[in-house]
């Protein structure tokens, strides 16, 4: 039985329920409007599904032969799902619990049409809270309407937080130096989506960073003396050095001024009970400006200082203070300091992640969310391979460690170029594997995931994308940094280190290897293609997009012979593309990978991936 996530309990039985031209979808009189709204999109699902348009009512459950009753009560489960040949029945906790049993019976749908099989099932989630993280601030920002389909798609799979990451991508009214150039997200957006989610029992949490991070904040003409830097050297813009540094001066009280003035703003458009301050990774905290302060009090009472001003202003708003561990993790002295009604999120990307994190918050009381990712960043297409791994571990970790909540994450480091569609496969299967922990099997998913997400009858595509994640030799990383190496920009400290991270694998690489790639990424493109004509018609621009990414790692690959032998001197055979030609291919992707980009996307950065590839043409042309 194709489900996602797997439900805790299921049992078969002899029949089958077949919808009919008079089937009925009823609403119990105790439901409300947000029920309402689960009943209609599963109506929309009925009628995408069969050729039947099913009617919605209201009344007093009464059970009548081919009802869809849908109704709540107070029982220990999040929902029942009972079908038999004469009705379906879904009891639900409450509005959340009812939406999730809808949710099982469209993925029943999905896969039987009107002919469903006979059932009993009891099912709750393994973690109360399951989430998805996404990044709108690193390049790429969303349209409001791809945001409504994300967050269609989290409810399909009974996520139910999200949180968008923001720095300078939010219209602050004060601020158009910092965002003027990002085409930011709106204040009536994020209310919109914050209505939207709330229909389909998401809530949607407000994330904004509030202490490191601020690249566009403190290099501004208006803020840029709240820097812990004094100086920082004129040059290009450079994508790590904007991950890197930018570090608020937290004993200047202007800093905490302004930190409230962007909560004040931000907080009031989400319903949500909790804000998510970040504060994580404070590269620069105590490196200039509060040197010597920080060697008099140390550098983890610098920053908590100026933390528990942050959490006291939220505080002030009765909202839970959630923000990431890492820094009061390096310091876990610390960590008592933190108001014990705050959720810490335990982030950590590895394949194996260590329990230590885990075991220290649980010791401190703390409520905490394991936070693995999906593994976009720095790529055109996912490494699925770790991305699985890493949230495997994490679960594991949460589960033994009683975490309250799962946070999937995804990121857009080196400009997000990863497509919107690359990061489903992840955000899937992390949702199915933090309400059913025990369900991990891996090539399972990945047919499930094919056949239920993408209606690809062969249960294969995201077998390929997985596939396609493990061929590239170079990716996005390697080429950003080789232009930026090859065009003499300067790097900083804890900045790119092309030479030692890429060079010595460019180099050693041969050409027959790199050629194999090429051409196993060429037949992915064909058979991506051939799949995408028999999946379904809403996902056509995901499958546009597994191709417009495959395309580019394919190019990607041609170019490391040229580096090797027109840049480098390096003995090659031969090449894929002339230097010429291969700018041309480049051009011509391009081309086609910003259309996609638009789709989904405001222009936003854009023009920061249009350089950098304009770039590299301009120096392959001039080798060759």
């Amino acid at each position: 039985m194709i489900l996602i996530p797997k439900p805790s309990q299921t049992t078969l039985l002899d029949g089958y329920f077949h919808l009919t031209g008079d089937t009925v979808l009823f609403l119990d009189s105790m439901c409300n409007d947000r029920d309402f709204e689960a009943a209609r999109i599963l109506k929309k699902e009925i009628g995408r599904c069969t050729c039947i348009t099913p009617k919605i009512t209201k009344g007093f459950s009464i059970r009548q032969k081919n009802r869809i009753i849908l109704r709540k009560e107070s029982i220990e489960e999040s929902y029942r799902l009972a079908i038999d040949p004469q009705h379906i029945e879904i009891v639900g906790c409450d509005s959340k619990g009812l939406s999730y049993g809808i949710q099982t019976l469209r993925q029943l749908i999905r896969i039987n049409a009107a002919k469903i099989p006979c059932m009993m099932m009891n099912d709750s989630p393994a973690f109360k809270n399951r989430g998805f993280y996404h990044d709108i601030t690193r390049g790429k920002i969303p349209r409001l309407d791809t945001l409504m389909e994300l967050a269609d798609r989290l409810s399909f799979y009974k996520l139910d937080q999200l949180q968008l990451y923001i720095e300078h991508s939010f219209a602050f009214s004060k601020q158009s130096e910092i965002w003027v150039d990002s085409d930011p997200i709106t204040a009536e957006e994020i209310l919109i989506l914050d209505e939207y989610c709330q229909k389909r029992n998401i809530e949607l949490v407000p994330s904004l960073s509030t202490f490191g991070h601020l690249y566009h904040i403190l290099v501004s003409e208006t803020y840029k003396h709240l820097n812990e830097i004094s100086e920082l050297k004129d040059g290009p813009f450079l994508w790590p050095n904007r991950q890197n540094h930018y570090t608020l001066d937290a004993s200047n009280p202007e800093s905490i001024e302004f930190v409230c003035g962007m909560i004040d703003e931000f907080l009031p458009l989400f319903t949500s009970d909790k804000f998510n301050i970040c504060c994580d990774e404070t590269f620069d905290l105590g490196m200039d400006k509060n040197k010597e302060l920080a060697q008099k009090i140390g550098k983890d009472r610098l920053y908590m200082d100026f933390v528990g001003k942050i959490i006291s202003h939220v505080k002030s708003y009765n909202k839970k203070v959630m923000m990431w561990g890492d820094v009061v993790l390096a310091h876990p002295d610390t960590v008592k300091e933190i108001p014990e009604d705050s959720i810490l999120l335990n982030w950590n990307y590895e394949a194996n992640v260590p329990e230590e994190s885990s075991a220290l918050i649980a010791a401190s009381g703390l409520e905490q969310y394991v936070c693995p990712g999906v593994h976009g960043w720095n790529r055109l297409m996912n490494d699925m391979d770790s991305a699985g791994k890493n949230i495997r571990s994490m679960v594991r970790n949460g589960v033994k460690y009683q975490a309250s909540g799962m946070l999937n994450t995804d990121w857009g480091d080196l400009g997000h170029i990863n497509l919107f569609a690359n990061s489903i496969p992840g955000m899937i299967y992390g949702a199915g594997l933090c309400w059913n922990t025990e369900d991990d099997d891996e090539s399972r998913s990945d047919e499930y995931i094919s056949k239920l997400e993408y209606g690809d009858s062969t249960g294969k595509i995201v077998c390929l994308l997985r596939e396609l994640s493990q061929l590239p030799i170079i990716d996005w990383s390697a080429v950003a940094l080789w232009y930026y190496f090859e065009s003499g920009f300067e790097k900083g400290e804890n900045d790119y280190d092309f030479e030692q991270c890429y060079k010595p694998i460019m180099l050693e690489c041969s050409y027959d290897k790199v050629s194999e790639v090429y051409q196993r990424i060429v037949e992915i493109e064909s058979e991506i293609l051939e799949i995408s004509a028999r999946a379904y018609d809403e996902r056509k621009t995901d499958f546009r997009e597994f191709y417009i990414s495959a395309r580019g790692l394919a190019l990607f690959q041609a170019l490391l012979p040229v580096i090797k032998k027109c840049i480098w001197g390096q003995p090659v055979p031969r090449l894929i593309y002339e230097p010429s030609l291969l700018a041309e291919k480049l051009e011509y992707w391009f081309v086609e990978y910003a259309a996609a980009w638009r789709e989904r996307n405001k222009e936003s950065e854009l023009y920061r991936i249009k350089e950098v590839i304009m770039g590299v043409c301009k120096i392959i042309r001039k080798a060759g």
